[in-house]
């Protein structure tokens, strides 16, 4: 009987290690799958955060840094907003983006560079001339102030719903 049951074993312990292993590779195998889900959501979550941060670090910018600065923070902002559209399911975000580049183009850098062409370029003995001049300069100091104020709580709460880190490691 002992030649039996060494027989039997030996007949059955191909099977039990093939179904070992294919255990094994499932479990594997969903991990890997979770382990990629993951990281996907982080990469997501990540270039989220980099449009965020791009148009945070612009409203930053605008009282405090100089014109050249505020350009280059500009660009940056405006490049990465045509990436919204895919990587947030919310059209409202992309509209938002816009509306805030282009309000810091037109009062902004706009008046920017308008103070800096007739400084280097015009005079100051005409009154039209003194009187454009001055009311650009009240625009632009205006608007390097009020557009901050404006938006930085719209920023985040455009954002909030999109970069909830609360679900982030949900399966």
């Amino acid at each position: 009987m002992a030649v039996t049951i060494h027989e039997w074993l030996k007949d059955l312990a191909p099977v039990v290690v093939s179904i070992a292993v294919l255990w094994v590779t499932v479990s594997f195998n969903r991990w890997q799958q979770q382990l990629a889900k993951q990281k996907l959501r982080h990469d997501l979550y990540e270039r989220r955060m980099a449009i965020y941060v791009a148009f945070r670090d612009l409203l930053v910018a605008l009282p405090e840094k100089s014109d050249e600065e505020i350009k280059a923070l500009h660009r940056k902002a405006s490049i990465v907003r045509f990436e919204a559209p895919f990587l947030f399911e919310n059209p409202r975000l992309a509209t938002y983006l816009e509306q805030l580049c282009k309000q810091v183009l037109d009062e902004v850098i706009a008046n920017a560079m308008f103070l800096e062409a007739v400084r280097n370029q015009t005079p100051m003995n005409e009154p039209q001339i003194v009187q454009d001049f001055t009311r650009r300069a009240a625009q632009y100091s205006a608007a390097k102030v009020e557009i901050p104020e404006r938006h930085f709580k719209e920023l985040s709460e455009q954002f909030v719903t999109n970069m909830n880190l609360s679900d982030f490691w949900k399966g």
